[in-house]
């Protein structure tokens, strides 16, 4: 009897890793942290419960991996997305409408587990330390979008490190009360007012 080779099996592991991660962001989303057990993912993903604890251990280390990979891959797609968007100004229009979209009360996933990893990593410190890393990704993607619109003079104003971080809390500020249904603070309000301070800070040229 032929064995198959080993390095496929680590793919297939790989990639059930990877889809019970989804289904524990999925979770996540709808449940919060607190109330997102093994059962709960187990019967998300189809995966044995048992499964889940040799993969990750304990609830907490799922619940760490789920965080972590609901940031890591919104962050990268973000990253090559704008990557294709050679317009400074374009680059922060998109970075707000990614976030603004994230909180909408409709939205399955992202606003919401954002918010929860907030509230985790304030009692964890590893959370809050990936947590810490995720502002450092989103003021650099803001920064060096700013950084560019100064060298091509798209920009006349602005500080990148300073707006960057002014931009970043800003739009967290105005994504709770988004998130949360606020009817003084529509997606459609709260990107009108983001776009309002950018020109502010930014004086774009167009």
């Amino acid at each position: 009897m032929t064995t198959p080779p080993t390095h496929r099996a680590g793919r297939r592991a790989g990639r059930r890793k990877t889809e019970v991660l989804q289904a524990a962001v999925r979770v996540l989303a709808e449940r919060g942290a607190e109330g997102t057990r093994f059962q709960d993912v187990s019967a998300a993903s189809g995966v044995p419960v048992s499964t889940l604890q040799y993969y990750f251990g304990s609830r907490e280390d799922l619940l760490i991996a789920a965080f972590r990979h609901a940031s890591e891959t919104e962050t990268a797609f973000l990253h090559d997305e704008l990557a294709q968007v050679p317009d400074p100004w374009d680059r922060l229009v998109r970075i707000i409408d990614t976030v603004l979209q994230g909180v909408r009360p409709e939205a399955p996933e992202s606003g919401r587990v954002w918010i929860e990893s907030w509230r985790y990593g304030m009692r964890d410190e590893e959370m809050r330390q990936d947590v810490l890393r995720d502002y450092e990704a989103w003021r650099t993607l803001i920064s060096d979008a700013i950084r560019a619109g100064l060298d091509t003079g798209a920009f006349a104003g602005g500080d990148p490190e300073a707006d960057a971080i002014v931009i970043l809390s800003l739009l967290d500020g105005i994504g709770l009360p988004t998130a949360i249904g606020d009817p003084a603070v529509s997606p459609e309000r709260a990107r009108e007012l983001m776009l309002s301070t950018l020109t502010r800070l930014l004086q774009p040229s167009q």
